[in-house]
């Protein structure tokens, strides 16, 4: 009979209380021989080490229906358990060997043994040595356990057991971040999320340069125009290299159409259209790529050069537009400016400023929305129609422009409870609270990082929000709640 992972293995010095329903004459209490035998009335002498708590019962029972009792229904009860001893093995506070006085789970074990550490991996192994010593290896889920509360995973831990807490996948990040060093990397870590491990950005960071330094077939590589989206791989270092001038004055240039990764990007002195493409993705399969427009302001005035070449050199606040070719064109608007997804989209003779602001993803915290611009050819002249609103029809070709705030009040969130840093933080419509944990200065080690909740008022009364998970968005004047960890 296969024994249950989760049952307790009855050993010797074990005692047991053994009863029989309806048979109170039968009631004992007897200790585990050092052979793992047991003696009972009626039957003599059964052996029960080694067994687990309902193999035992069931072998009494079967004796006892030989000749003796018409289904019997026996149940055992540890009542002293003799002291066996469990190596735990791994990254957890204090590992080694430790004392059992009865049946324990492994989440009780973990507790027990200070918890899990950060760089823990999502698995475990139980190493256990069955009868006639064959050895028996229990594979654990602890994400599984641990975070989504899988109680099949929780197996009991037996005297003699081995459990080995695997190691985690780790990155590294280095540069201009509050704790450089190694933190974990799960298959799904993002940029960001090892940012907000390391405390978040200094003020010196250039954010828009980040990189990533990574092995491939035995090569070291750099990925460039790294964005905080971007998933991380074990054995990464993530880069983040000095702001060498302030946000203030850093000068960016605009693209927008058929290139991968639309947006504003540096703009230095020598910054060529070749340059800007190149950090933008390059062109999508659809660019008419000797079509590109650069449009300049001039002495007041905005401008537009055409037929430009791609060594030719970009000046601050320039907006270059690479239109789609004729030969795959569909009529098309451009947005560009604060915007969450600048680019190119499909623009029917309906399309609204609104439609075309919902399918780039809505403003950015910075946007200035009573600012909003249209450049527009009419009569092969360029013309900008200035603080249009939302519901204005847009034509194809029309570039809207959303600038920014000069002096926008941000609304903020606060958050409390196992972070470093608790407190009142910006919070725009995109911001998630894996981003509020970034600037608290991310968890401490005690967080129960899968308890998060928000209290948020709604129509004058306070809610409290379950469930909240990192990618989850918040809303001005949210309080997000960490807990501390149960282990």
């Amino acid at each position: 009979m296969v024994e249950k992972k989760s049952e307790y293995t009855i050993g010797a010095g074990d005692v047991l209380s053994i009863k029989v329903y309806d048979h109170e004459e039968l009631t004992v209490k007897v200790r585990v021989s050092e052979g793992g035998t047991i003696e009972f009335p009626l039957i003599g002498q059964v052996h029960v080490g080694g067994q687990g708590v309902s193999t035992a019962a069931e072998r009494i029972e079967s004796a006892l229906a030989d000749g003796y009792i018409i289904e019997p229904q026996v149940t055992i009860f540890i009542e002293q358990f003799k002291s066996k001893k469990v190596v735990v093995l791994g990254p957890v506070h204090t590992p080694g060997l430790v004392e059992l006085n009865g049946p324990i789970t492994l989440l009780e074990l973990i507790s027990q043994v200070g918890g899990l550490k950060e760089n823990a991996g999502q698995t475990a192994m139980i190493k256990r040595q069955k009868n006639g010593g064959i050895q028996e290896n229990i594979p654990v889920d602890l994400d599984r356990l641990i975070r989504k509360g899988d109680s099949r995973q929780n197996i009991l831990v037996q005297g003699g057991d081995t459990v080995t807490i695997a190691e985690g996948a780790v990155c590294f990040i280095t540069g201009e971040v509050n704790q450089p060093g190694e933190y974990p990397c799960g298959r799904n870590a993002s940029v960001l999320k090892i940012i907000s491990l390391a405390g978040s950005f200094t003020e010196k960071a250039l954010e828009s340069g980040i990189k990533i330094s990574r092995t491939i077939n035995g090569v070291k590589q750099v990925v460039q125009h790294v964005n905080q989206d971007t998933l991380v791989q074990p054995d990464d270092v993530i880069i983040v290299p000095e702001r060498t001038i302030s946000k203030e004055d850093e000068k960016l240039c605009y693209i927008t159409g058929e290139v991968k990764r639309p947006g504003a990007y540096p703009c230095s002195g020598n910054t060529t259209v070749l340059k800007l493409l190149t950090r933008a993705g390059g062109l999508t399969d659809k660019a008419l790529e000797s079509g590109i427009e650069i449009n300049r302001q001039i002495n007041g005035s905005k401008q537009v050069l055409k037929g430009v070449n791609q060594d030719t050199i970009l000046l601050p606040d320039d907006v270059v537009l690479v239109p789609a070719s004729f030969a795959t064109k569909e009529a098309v608007c451009y947005i560009t400016g604060q915007v969450n997804r600048p680019g190119a989209y499909p623009c029917s003779g309906n399309t609204s400023i609104l439609k075309l602001l919902t399918r780039a993803g809505g403003f950015t915290d910075k946007a200035l929305e009573s600012g909003i611009q249209i450049n527009r050819q009419m009569n092969g002249r360029k013309q900008i129609l200035q603080n249009v609103n939302q519901d204005t029809v847009l034509r194809p070709d029309d570039v809207v422009v959303v600038p920014a705030s000069a002096a926008k009040k941000e609304a903020v969130c606060y958050i409390t409870g196992q972070v470093n840093k608790p407190g009142a933080y910006p919070c725009g419509r995109k911001t998630t609270v894996l981003k509020m944990i970034s600037l608290a200065g991310s968890f401490t080690g005690i967080a129960a990082e899968s308890s998060i909740k928000i209290n948020r008022m709604v129509n004058g009364a306070m809610q409290e929000l379950d469930d909240v998970e990192l990618d989850t968005l918040v809303q001005p004047e949210d309080v997000i709640v960490v807990p501390e960890s149960f282990f």
